[in-house]
């Protein structure tokens, strides 16, 4: 039986311990710190329990009658009188009046969990009386790596709180608010970076990490692995149950609420727009952007054989590259998508030359790798792109700023903004390349509707970006 953490607001609340020795002292003791009003009575008292004498503590020493817990909010048994203690717990939960029987737990309403207090700031442990001295060995582990400001920085927060209420931001605008303050009070050199749990995206936040430590080495980093929607439901194709976004929400919903401090994606995988309150704050250099057949040796691909590939972008472009080819779905980590080829499920599959090459999975003997010209197959928008993710404000995003790539950042924005301005979802299949050379830029599409794929293609300076989109989307 588990009991719930409920936090009770103390002050001022009756509380009656009957019985007068070291128990019912530290009874006291607590119930005090917290606030309460406190009546003990037993018929002897201990002299410790004279210790906590206050306006808030009232001793009478005589033995104690049921009328005694009338009026009272909460009631603690602390005698060795265990006849005494069961008839006032029935008393009590017949006037529906909270009880806690020492050591007796199925006369316990609530239980005393071992306590870490910081001011206003309360940690409590408990192991609903199972085992109070398991509940102190976590109280001692979790207090050994405690900070001991927080009491203090909860003070602070408390009185900014009414301040910024006051000045009528919406609820999202203030938790940003919150975020970005507490942020700098905490301080802490510790960096949590969200990740899926696949070789690939730990391999890519690995990447990230490494930057970061060459620019800040006095901070932490940790990878914090999280499951996604996509990563559980491995047998259906992505566009059959929510798109990219099954990637990343679980992912930006910790990244929302705090519970990392940055997120790394591979971009191609991000939704367009970012979730609000969230923003792509770097970018590394740019990969290998083309796709890549992989197949064992002698396939004839002038005839009819399987490709495996759930991108409706790949499903397209292969088709007229090879219009006898079948494509069937094909799902799971690179590994996986390999491992499915070498076992005679597929007699081809495509991959992206960027996930191998980060894997070292290029170079198999038992398989060909075919690089497909990006005139053949125009990849997708982002990808070979790795992007960190972080609130919009705050000292995580500046860290990531801090290593971020200048030109993969300015291509990975027009081919966001193109999929933005053909009002493109997560379904459709969509090529998007954009290449910068110097002050040139070239941006081409591809966009497959209603069975007919068409390609285009517009250069131009950098400067004219803005037109250039504008151009290739009308």
């Amino acid at each position: 039986m588990a009991f719930f953490p409920f936090m009770i607001q103390m002050d001022d609340k009756k509380c009656l311990i009957v019985g007068g020795g070291k128990v019912a002292a530290r009874k006291a003791e607590q119930m005090l710190s917290f606030g309460a009003v406190v009546t003990l009575i037993a018929p002897v008292v201990s002299q410790g329990i004279y210790d906590y004498k206050c306006d808030r503590l009232h001793i009478i020493e005589r033995e104690a009658v049921i009328d005694d817990i009338d009026g009272a909010d909460v009631v603690i048994m602390a005698t060795d009188d265990s006849g005494l203690n069961e008839r006032f717990a029935k008393e009590c939960r017949d006037k529906r009046i909270l009880v806690n029987v020492v050591d007796v737990k199925k006369d316990c309403d609530f239980y005393f969990p071992a306590i870490i207090k910081q001011g206003d700031v309360v940690i409590s442990v408990s192991t609903g009386g199972s085992s109070p001295l398991l509940a102190a060995k976590i109280k001692k582990d979790i207090a050994a790596d405690l900070r001991d400001d927080y009491g203090r920085i909860a003070d602070e927060m408390g009185l900014l709180r009414d301040s910024i209420i006051e000045r009528g931001a919406s609820e999202k605008e203030r938790k940003e608010i919150f975020m970005d303050i507490l942020d700098k009070k905490i301080n802490e050199k510790i960096i949590k970076l969200g990740t899926r749990g696949s070789a690939l995206a730990l391999v890519q936040t690995d990447m990230v990490i490494d930057r970061l430590k060459c620019k800040f080495p006095d901070y932490t980093f940790e990878k914090v692995i999280l499951a996604t929607k996509g990563d559980k439901q491995k047998d259906i194709p992505v566009s059959a149950f929510g798109g990219k976004a099954v990637f990343v929400e679980e992912i930006e919903n910790a990244l929302a609420d705090g519970t990392i401090d940055m997120a790394v994606h591979s971009a191609k995988d991000m939704p367009n727009p970012c979730r609000k309150g969230l923003n792509i704050a770097a970018v590394l250099p740019r990969a290998r952007v083309n796709d890549v057949l992989i197949y064992k040796s002698g396939l004839d691909k002038t005839g009819e054989f399987v490709v495996g590939t759930s991108s409706l972008r790949r499903q397209c472009q292969i088709s007229m590259l090879y219009p006898d080819a079948i494509c069937k779905n094909l799902r799971g980590n690179v590994g996986t998508r390999i491992d499915k080829l070498k076992s005679g499920e597929y007699d081809a599959i495509i991959l992206a030359a960027a996930g191998i090459e980060r894997l070292n999975a290029c170079n198999d003997n038992e398989l060909i790798y075919e690089y497909l010209d990006t005139d053949d197959i125009l990849p997708a928008a982002g990808q070979g792109i790795i992007a960190v993710e972080t609130r919009n404000t705050g000292r995580s995003k500046e860290l990531a700023c801090a290593i971020s790539d200048t030109d993969t950042a300015f291509i990975l924005e027009i081919e966001r903004n193109v999929l933005t301005r053909l009002n493109a979802g997560c379904h459709e299949p969509i090529g998007v390349y954009a290449v910068l050379h110097d002050d040139k830029l070239d941006i081409e599409l591809m966009n497959a509707r209603e069975g007919e794929v068409c390609k285009k293609k517009v250069t131009g300076d950098k400067s004219e970006v803005d037109s250039l989109i504008d151009k290739l989307c009308g």
